[in-house]
C-alpha cells in the first residue's frame, strides 16, 4: 500500500484494515506504488469509512486479474465484516 502523503490521507478504516491483515499473517508493505506496477496487480482494493473495503475489479478500460474481488480481499473483507459484528455486540453489551 502507498504510503500516508498529500496523495493519500491517512484513514480509520485503512488502520484497521491493514492491522486485520497483520493479525490474519498477511505481510503488508507501506511504499509507493507506481502506475506499471497498479496495472499488472493481482488485486486492488480501496478503504473509507462509506465504502469499508472495497474491490477495484476495473482500472481505465481494463479488468484487474480476473475482473472480480481477488481471494484476499474477500479474506481480509470477512475479517473487517466479523470485527464490526463482534464490535456491535461489544457495544451492545456494555453497561449503561
Amino acid at each position: 500500500t502507498p504510503p500516508n502523503s498529500s496523495e493519500l490521507l491517512p484513514g480509520i478504516t485503512r488502520d484497521l484494515v491493514l492491522e486485520l491483515a497483520q493479525q490474519a499473517g498477511l505481510v503488508s508493505h507501506e511504499q509507493p506504488v507506481g502506475e506499471d506496477e497498479l496495472r499488472s496487480a493481482d488485486e486492488i482494493w480501496i478503504t473509507s469509512s462509506t465504502r469499508e473495503l472495497y474491490p477495484v475489479t476495473r482500472l481505465d478500460d481494463a479488468n484487474v486479474a480476473s475482473g472480480k474481488p481477488g481471494p484476499l480481499w474477500a479474506r481480509v473483507h470477512k475479517q473487517f465484516q466479523d470485527f464490526k459484528q463482534t464490535y456491535a455486540r461489544t457495544v451492545e453489551e456494555a453497561p449503561s
